[in-house]
């Protein structure tokens, strides 16, 4: 088993992820059911970005951000 080197994130991508998420689908009725962790990770490996779902700390930096500005996402 070969190790992988750190992956980081700028602000700017926690950012980014996160913009990208409130834009989703995962917002939606679909989901509702759903806690936001279980969605957000969802989000992250259907978006190949498995990397970040299993690191508990840049998942949970970029569920804050989310939780963060949640409230400025459009509705649909």
């Amino acid at each position: 088993m070969g190790l992988n080197p750190p992956l980081l994130l700028t602000d700017t991508d926690v950012d980014a992820l996160a913009r990208e998420f409130l834009l989703s689908r995962y917002l939606g009725p679909i989901y509702a059911d759903w806690s936001p962790d279980r969605r957000l990770d969802t989000f992250l490996r259907r978006r190949g970005l498995a990397r970040v779902a299993d690191d508990g700390d840049l998942s949970m930096m970029v569920l804050e951000r989310i939780m963060a500005n949640v409230s400025a996402a459009p509705r649909s």
